[in-house]
């Protein structure tokens, strides 16, 4: 296997192109060798890729070579095998014969024995050096006619003629194509027998003694063939899955242990992209496939052919995440590794990929999407690097030149320290060195205890970390060592006394010198990790005593056993003395030699991710890393440079509001300006330095600050310098209402200062300027306070002296204040305090920040005359939750409205678009009777006595409007609330159509509950509950005074709904001249809900069912149709019939029209078993508390149609059309709650069954009705007084005859029925229970067709005391007349 592994290396090396062999017979090579390799390589080939697809090659390299040369001996393919792909792909035969015996005898039988191999594609080139007009030329081309009939087929012709003396390009072309068709067939043949071999082992992978070497041949042949025919995508996809099939069987869990390498010298240095690194033989030989280069061979090998098909960007996607996941891999087998060669290996890898594809990207072949994604790793790359770079320079001592700040801190804490085996020793000649790193770290620890809050640069400990991987120390914890020590306890001392100076504990079990005391050395690594402490609370001493056996110590002080732990210094002068023996690159070796060599470096690696993360669209990232190159600037005395980094990197941190970072890093920028004489940067640094949040900053410093800022300021400045405190200092109104002047009066305005500096600050004047809202050419008015101010921490109260202003609204908007030379200006506005605005006494003293500041006029001019005035079109009666058209009236008076604009904003609880198209339209006050119909609304049509309501009056009113008009209208567009009147609209009135709807607020809240104890209104006595009370029906025995109780209920409930549907529009209107002038005002819109719910039980029965009465009003100027209408019954009730629908079919469609009532029949039924007549839960006394009671609820499917004109119509849709009839309709639901007894019933009316057949026109009918007595007791008897107005009266069952007598009266209609009979008449009934009495009449139908039949009344007792049992039919169907027939006989002539 390993000549064979070699052999296939040597093949791969010289296999670049596809070699078509020459079979020269004739000796021709020489004479033809010219034309053929001028030819090369082939154009536009097209061949099949693996998946059999067509591809279009654009140049596919060829070689011709003869057969007698010496790299195709032995290349002959007689049979398959895994080196197949460098056989030759097409073979070209050469022949010239002038004489037919001669090609008989001697050339044909040669011929037969070369092409004769299945596995080659071949074709003939007959060459002719004899010209036309000689005498052999006829038997020159016998022999080709002769050749051809032996070799050529009809399916393929595989002969052609070349003639030497004729130039003839179509020969050249033919010759061409078939090296091409040859080529093709070739490739189809191999690829098939690589994908048979390649599944075929693929599929036994997972049996014992399978070789993977073979499989790579396998897999890796097929790959270069693709490679050389120029199918680059497969064979990229041939090593894609080569790599997977590899993790596959590395990952299993019963696969033999395989090596996984990287000890070999040179190892460190990253071979992700270099392929030829190491013999292939050498990590392939007896399937020992090494890991660590095989991964990086095949990374290498993807890498070139990406290149090769231009696509740099892919390189570096795939280089990113194969370096983190080839880094945990290391960092898994590191015990076996190398000292340090995880990090080296990555830091060599990430430099290696980005120099390679920034080499070869170029950003006009690629998409903007795909450009900013490779910076993006460029810089992700380069980062990664850095990290690995700090971590070495850390590693050997270099850790004080790292800033740490919290993006090196971050990076850092995550890279953990090298885990050799064996961490490497101290040279012998490296006590001076040794020396050299103490005293630094010496220094170093003295000027660490003067800085505060440093984050820590790595996740461990170093000393600890490297002295517990010692050989000699190897055997147990170094913590568990050290403690055996005697000397101890001074350690402990010294490290208590550390901690009172402000050093961190954790330094207290590991940081140890020579003699097992504290040292110095480890005060620049900060960890967040500390040793846990002794289990025992007894003191110190006991602790260390009662863990281990201690050693005991030799006279001298020295170990006994083991070596004496190595030092800070001597750990890093270790690790400096073992990675110059790496053999890395030159740049990294040369930036670990010295402390400027590798802050040159660092900078570079930080300057190249800073860059390519702001070409890639990443500022944050870009900025953050430019503040570390400011530190390293800022450290070198550099202090321009890093003053111009640092003001990126504040303006960063303020505008993400990162005020913690920002108070590191505006001391250093205040520091390079001062130092610079940028003095106007300086006290901007200053002020923005006070502005931080508080804590961040300690009293002293601010008060320090702000004297300095004084200092400055009265100076002598030679610029005056102007400072932005918007943060610092805030501003607002008094509060309450704007401060309303009229045109020419001078006023005083009070505005509230809140002051963020620590102390008192003198300001030698303070000016305001006044912003109006009414026109952006006026510019701003500049106001002074009475007096200069002296401003306190917290809130100030400052007068402002107002001279005359002009007519309009007025913002506050800068306040500027002035020290000296410098200017404070502040931009924020605000309307109340912080605290007031989230939920505290208004007069807080809480500082306002700048989120928190809505804006509102402190100031409104207004002229004595009104110009204009606006109101509702249609103010009432409005349908809620729907869109409707509101329209709005906005007259001029006596002036002209040219050129003025309309703002309009919803108010609370009101949507309403800010961008429509409306219609504006001339105003005629005859078009619109809404006020007509709001002066008396719920008087509309006229009630009669049994409930049934006449329109005539709406009617009237309706036909009376007049037809379209030709007044003006015009079709205008919102945008953003405004809409810019017309010319034509300037002088005459107009309404402004506008879509809204109003929100469908708690529809309980506050209502004042009224309880039903009428069979005909919802009762006399009222009930206030919460919101979650709801309507209760209940029986009342008490007499109703029913007028009283109609105008109380009217009138309560009208006010209710009206206050609950109140809407507001804020209409703005700015006009006159350059719109000076502005007319503001809340318009008033009442939204209803378009029914009036009022539910009674109109009949009772013996055994519990109830009929339930929904009666319902409607509240609209509109025409409802009922659609649909079910109730859902409260627990306790139930449908009499629970099998049918419980909803009253049988009445619907309803249309009711305005301001008119229809109702809906329920039958229910108590499911309690235990009510009779006489409980208590039927008692007629007071109800204290229902809150608690379930809800029964009415749910109604309703259509409205109306004018916008009158009132509320069909809800309209976003482009302003209503809803067509087809489509859903509107629900409206009601609660109410029932409760037990009901309404008392004495009489039973009710219609028999009409005669079948049913009624004809024309032909007399007689219909039935059944009067029957359900109960003795009292008769309530309704009598009409003189006056128009009603009376009940009330007797007992003892002072009526044994007959009473009844008034009766039957209703039709004219217009479908004729009587027969009188209409109004008495009939006597029996007072005892169950008498009954049938009244009869004859009627004869008008009209065909469905129609109401005749109703019969009984006058003189009330509607709720009779029952409809049984229920007549609601409509009948009355036939057309019978036909008849008039025998018609022609005479015959």
């Amino acid at each position: 296997m390993a000549s064979s592994l070699s052999q296939f290396q040597m093949m791969k090396s010289a296999s670049d192109r596809l070699v078509v062999a020459i079979e020269d017979v004739s000796d021709l090579w020489p004479v033809v060798r010219e034309n053929f390799e001028a030819r090369v390589p082939l154009r536009r080939v097209i061949l099949n890729n693996k998946a059999r697809n067509p591809v279009l090659v654009e140049k596919l390299p060829v070689e011709y070579i003869l057969t007698t040369d010496a790299r195709l001996r032995g290349r002959t393919p007689l049979e398959q095998s895994p080196f197949w792909f460098r056989h030759p792909y097409a073979s070209v035969v050469l022949v010239a014969c002038e004489d037919l015996d001669e090609y008989k005898q001697l050339l044909k039988p040669r011929l037969k024995q070369i092409v004769q191999n299945d596995y080659l594609e071949w074709f003939i080139v007959f060459v002719s050096k004899t010209p036309a007009n000689d005498p052999n030329f006829k038997q020159t081309k016998k022999v080709y006619y002769r050749l051809e009939a032996d070799f050529s087929s009809k399916k393929r012709e595989r002969c052609c003629k070349l003639e030497t003396n004729v130039a003839d390009p179509a020969v050249w072309e033919d010759i061409e194509h078939k090296v091409v068709v040859c080529i093709q067939n070739t490739l189809d043949r191999r690829v098939q027998f690589y994908e048979e071999e390649v599944r075929r082992l693929s599929e036994h992978r997972f049996v014992p003694n399978w070789n993977f070497c073979t499989f790579f041949v396998m897999k890796e042949s097929l790959a270069i063939m693709f490679e050389m025919a120029h199918l680059l995508e497969d064979a990229l996809r041939e090593y894609d899955e080569l790599e997977q099939i590899y993790l596959e069987i590395v990952n299993a869990p019963n696969m033999k242990y395989r090596e996984f390498g990287g000890t070999d010298p040179g190892d460190e240095r990253a071979a992700i992209l270099d392929a030829s690194r190491k013999p292939f033989a050498q990590f392939q030989l007896d399937d020992a496939v090494k890991e660590f280069d095989f991964r990086q061979y095949l990374f290498a090998r993807q890498s070139v052919l990406l290149f090769y098909l231009n696509r740099p960007a892919e390189v570096a996607a795939r280089a990113f995440p194969f370096i983190m996941t080839f880094s945990r891999s290391l960092q898994q087998h590191e015990n076996k590794l190398p000292f340090c060669l995880r990090e080296l290996w990555v830091l060599t890898a990430c430099l290696t990929v980005v120099k390679a594809s920034a080499d070869r990207f170029s950003p006009r072949s690629v998409t903007p999407d795909v450009e900013k994604d490779f910076y993006r790793l460029q810089a992700d790359l380069y980062l990664y690097a850095r990290t690995k770079l700090m971590r070495l320079a850390d590693l050997v001592g270099y850790g004080s030149r790292i800033e740490k700040s919290p993006c090196n801190s971050a990076a850092l804490s995550m890279s953990p320290w090298p885990k050799p085996a064996v961490w490497p020793s101290v040279p012998a000649d490296a006590a001076a060195r040794v020396l050299a790193k103490q005293e630094s770290l010496s220094e170093r620890s003295d000027a660490v205890v003067s800085k505060r809050n440093e984050l820590p640069l790595a996740p461990g400990l170093l000393l600890r970390e490297a002295n517990r991987r010692r050989a000699s120390l190897s055997a147990g914890n170094l913590a568990e060592v050290l403690e055996r020590s005697t000397s101890l306890k001074e350690g402990f001392k010294r490290s208590e006394s550390m901690i009172e100076e402000g050093a961190r504990g954790s330094f207290r079990s590991t940081h140890l010198s020579s003699n097992g005391s504290l040292g110095a050395e480890g005060a620049n690594l900060h960890s967040p990790r500390s040793v846990p402490a002794s289990p025992s609370g007894h003191g110190l001493p006991r602790a260390r005593s009662g863990r281990f056996q201690a050693q005991p110590l030799s006279p001298s002080g020295s170990w006994v056993g083991i070596d004496r732990p190595m030092k800070l210094a001597e750990i890093q002068v270790a690790a400096e003395d073992a990675l110059k023996t790496k053999d890395c690159d030159e740049g990294l070796q040369k930036a670990l030699s010295s402390v400027e060599e590798f802050e040159e470096m660092y900078l570079e690696l930080t300057r190249a991710a800073a860059d390519n993360f702001h070409r890639s669209w990443r500022k944050r990232h870009g900025v953050v890393l430019d503040g570390e190159v400011a530190a390293v600037h800022y450290r070198r005395g550099n202090l321009d440079s890093a003053a111009k980094l640092y003001e990126k990197v504040c303006a960063l941190y303020s505008g993400e509001r990162w005020h913690a970072l920002l108070a590191e890093v505006l001391p250093r920028l205040s520091d390079c300006q001062k130092q610079l004489g940028d003095w106007a940067g300086y006290l901007n640094s200053c002020v923005r330095l006070l502005s931080l949040d508080v804590g961040l900053l300690t009293d002293e410093e601010r008060q320090t600050l702000q004297s300095e800022i004084v200092r400055l300021a009265h100076s002598g400045l030679k610029v005056p310098v102007s400072l932005d405190v918007s943060f610092l200092i805030t501003f607002a109104s008094k509060g309450g209402p704007p401060l309303e002047l009229c045109e020419g009066d001078p006023g005083t305005l009070q505005v509230i200062v809140w002051s963020g500096f620590p102390d008192d600050i003198s300001l030698e004047s303070l000016s305001l300027t006044l912003v109006t809202t009414f026109s952006a050419d006026e510019g701003a008015k500049v106001v002074k306070s009475v007096d200069a101010p002296v401003l306190s921490p917290g809130k100030n109260s400052v007068s402002i002296l107002l001279p005359p202003q002009r007519p309009g609204s007025y913002v506050l908007g800068v306040l500027t204040g002035h020290i000296g030379e410098v200017k404070l200006r502040s931009h924020t506005y605000c309307s109340t305090s912080a605290s007031s605005w989230k939920g505290g006494p208004p007069d807080s003293d809480d500082y306002l920040s700048i989120q928190e500041k809505p804006i509102r006029p402190v100031l409104e001019v207004f002229k004595p005359r009104p110009l204009v005035t606006a109101e509702a079109a249609v103010s009432w009666r409005l349908l809620i939750g729907e869109p409707q058209w509101i329209g709005i009236v906005i007259e001029p008076l006596e002036y002209s409205l040219k050129g003025s604009r309309v703002t309009i904003s919803p108010g609370p609880g009101l949507d309403m678009e800010t961008d429509q198209s409306t219609q504006l339209e001339e105003y005629q006050s005859a078009d619109f009777y809404t006020i007509g119909l709001e002066v008396r609304p719920l008087k509309i049509g006229t009630e009669h006595v049994n409930g049934e309501v006449s329109t005539a009056e709406f009617e009237e009113v309706t036909r009376k409007q007049p037809s379209e008009s030709c007044h003006k209208s015009e079709v205008v567009e919102v945008r953003s609330g405004q809409v810019d009147l017309p010319e034509w609209a300037s002088s005459v009135s107009t309404v402004l159509w506008l879509r809204a709807g109003a929100h469908v607020q708690d529809e309980n809240a506050g209502a004042e509950l009224l309880l039903p104890t009428s069979p005909r209104y919802v009762g006399s006595r009222r009930l206030t509950l919460s919101k979650s009370a709801k309507d209760i029906v209940t029986s009342e025995s008490a007499p109703l005074e029913t007028g009283d109780i109609d105008s109380r209920l009217d009138s309560s409930r009208h006010a209710t709904s009206t206050a609950e549907g109140m809407r507001t529009i804020n209409f703005k209107l700015e006009f006159g001249a350059g719109r000076s002038r502005v007319f503001e005002r809340a318009i008033a819109v009442q939204f209803t809900k378009p029914f009036r719910v009022i539910p009674r039980v109109v009949s009772q029965g013996n055994d519990g069912t109830l009929i339930l009465q929904v009666t319902l009003s409607s509240e609209l100027v509109a025409t409802t149709t009922i659609l649909d209408a079910r109730l859902e019954l409260q627990a306790g009730f139930v449908h009499v019939d629970a099998d049918e629908r419980p909803n009253p079919s049988w009445l619907l469609p309803l249309k009711l029209s305005a301001t008119c009532e229809g109702a809906l029949l329920f039958v229910v039924r108590s499911t309690s078993s235990g009510t009779k007549e006489g409980s208590a839960a039927m008692s007629n006394g007071d109800i204290t508390d229902n809150s608690n009671l379930q809800e029964s609820k009415l749910i109604v499917h309703y259509k409205i149609s109306g004018d916008r004109k009158i009132g509320a119509h069909t809800p309209v849709r976003d482009g302003g059309e209503p809803r067509p009839d087809d489509q859903t309709s509107l629900i409206f639901s009601n609660s109410f709650v029932l409760q037990m007894p009901v309404l008392e019933q004495l009489v039973a009316v009710g219609m028999l069954p009409v005669p079948t057949p049913g009624p004809r026109v024309g032909q007399q009918v007689t219909f039935q009705w059944r009067v029957e007595r359900l109960k003795e007791g009292w008769i309530k008897m309704k009598h009409t007084q003189g006056d128009g107005s009603e009376s009940t009266e009330t007797a007992s069952s003892s002072d009526v005859q044994e007959m009473e007598e009844l008034e009766y009266e039957l209703q039709a209609s004219t217009e479908s029925w004729m009587i027969a009979g009188r209409k109004k008449g008495h009939i006597l009934l029996p007072s005892k229970m169950g008498a009954k009495v049938f009244l009869s009449m004859a009627c004869v139908p008008l009209v065909a067709g469905h129609v109401h039949p005749p109703s019969l009344c009984l006058a003189n007792i009330s509607r709720a005391h009779v029952s409809s049992s049984p229920a007549g039919p609601h409509i009948v169907c009355v036939l057309p007349p019978a036909l008849c027939s008039t025998l018609c006989a022609s005479k015959a002539l």
